[in-house]
């Protein structure tokens, strides 16, 4: 697996390999034991597909890497203590976990190269890092939190090429934005409340489930 993430700051998200992992579903408790830095937890509904206990090993990943508008240097003592000041005061699991990423990070630093996916210049700067990925493994792009912040006129020309990037066989796509962030993903799952806030996590432009915006909870909504 090679991974790309649009939004990468300072790369915190590029390591899933170096985590373990908790899930609680309805039907009990799912758990790797890797010996990890950090875990995370979510809690889980509804018909999750996947098999019933998890793979031997962590993930396999080859190559990871980032694009974002400015960068962060997971070095940089300065630069992750503004990370800190992002996270809410009396959320202290929330800093914890960062602080456990940031250690993470700092053993293999990804590299977040600087591109404004709102000019033609940083979409091309994205197709060569696909190409760049794709000598690696299979290329995964994934965003969370992050193409909301693009102009609507630019969030819909990205879309379009990562969309483009899935048909070519290129690279799937993994995005978790809010519900009315990428409209045509939203509506190719079931209907989502409008008092719901919730995420809606897509795969290759499919809605595969609902999720909490920090990762704590998902309901899968995809038939099996």
């Amino acid at each position: 697996m090679a991974l790309l993430e649009i939004g990468a700051s300072a790369g915190l998200c590029l390591h899933p390999d170096r985590w373990d992992y908790t899930w609680h579903l309805p039907t009990g408790e799912m758990s790797t034991d890797h010996g990890a830095a950090g875990r995370l937890t979510c809690e889980v509904t509804g018909p999750v597909p996947g098999p019933e206990v998890w793979p031997d090993g962590p993930l396999p990943v080859a190559w990871r890497g980032g694009l974002d508008l400015a960068p962060v240097d997971v070095i940089d003592d300065d630069q992750v203590a503004w990370l800190e000041t992002l996270v809410w005061p009396e959320h202290d699991d929330r800093r914890a976990r960062l602080r456990t990423a940031v250690e993470v990070a700092r053993t293999d630093p990804p590299a977040v190269v600087t591109a404004d996916l709102a000019a033609p210049a940083g979409l091309d700067r994205l197709d060569g890092l696909v190409e760049e990925a794709g000598r690696h493994g299979r290329v995964v792009v994934m965003h969370s939190a992050v193409t909301a912040y693009l102009p609507v006129a630019a969030r819909q020309v990205l879309e379009q090429r990562l969309r483009g990037l899935v048909a070519a066989g290129r690279a799937h796509w993994l995005s978790n934005e809010g519900k009315r962030v990428h409209p045509a993903v939203t509506a190719t799952g079931p209907s989502v409340p409008d008092d719901l806030a919730t995420f809606v996590l897509g795969l290759d432009g499919q809605a595969v489930a609902w999720t909490h915006g920090h990762g704590r909870s998902m309901r899968w909504v995809a038939p099996r």
